[in-house]
């Protein structure tokens, strides 16, 4: 209920339910971001959509030490932070009731000291960075079992509802331009939520 008050006031969101049921922490909340259109703004994403690869691959290099702008989730991100923080002094910074994580699709070497010089530009951190280079997300998502992924492409968001985390599809960003026919075929599904 918590998570919902705060895409609510965060973002207009969609929030899929699993196929299956995954046994997730009862006394950990585990949260999974997308970094680019989530955490991020959408200026990479916008670049390698228009500019291909190698355009993108040029461009994070140079740009490897500006702070990327901030993405809709951004503050939902820094909530957890807060929370997480009133625990660390208690000495629970490894067991602490709150684990948050990065799970992109991008590359470490293309794209991800840019991501985490972002976060700690901001003073924010995830408890776990993972760079899937192109690999999909489900596999990663079954390890980690997160209570809810949020993501801002389709083919991520079903992956991961298809292998049993609730996902929620983050509007927001160029790459929705590039799949706004498949949004409008999933949203006939009964298994989605509306959040605005």
């Amino acid at each position: 209920i918590i998570i919902i008050i705060i895409i609510k006031l965060a973002t207009s969101a969609t929030v899929f339910s699993p196929r299956k049921i995954t046994e997730v922490p009862e006394t950990q909340l585990r949260v999974a971001f997308d970094g680019d259109d989530v955490l991020f703004s959408d200026e990479s994403e916008r670049l390698y959509k228009t500019h291909g690869l190698d355009k993108f691959l040029e461009h994070e290099k140079a740009h490897e030490n500006k702070p990327l702008d901030h993405g809709p989730l951004k503050g939902f991100l820094e909530a957890l932070g807060k929370l997480q923080q009133k625990f660390y002094p208690k000495g629970q910074r490894l067991d602490c009731p709150i684990r948050t994580y990065l799970v992109t699709a991008c590359s470490a070497a293309s794209s991800g000291t840019r991501a985490l010089k972002t976060l700690r530009s901001w003073g924010l951190e995830t408890d776990e960075a993972l760079f899937l280079a192109g690999a999909p997300k489900g596999p990663m998502l079954e390890k980690i079992r997160p209570h809810i992924v949020f993501g801002d492409q389709m083919f991520h968001v079903e992956g991961a509802a298809e292998l049993g985390t609730v996902a929620a599809h983050v509007l927001y960003g160029v790459a929705q331009k590039f799949q706004s026919k498949t949004v409008r075929d999933v949203k006939k599904d009964t298994s989605v939520k509306q959040l605005e």
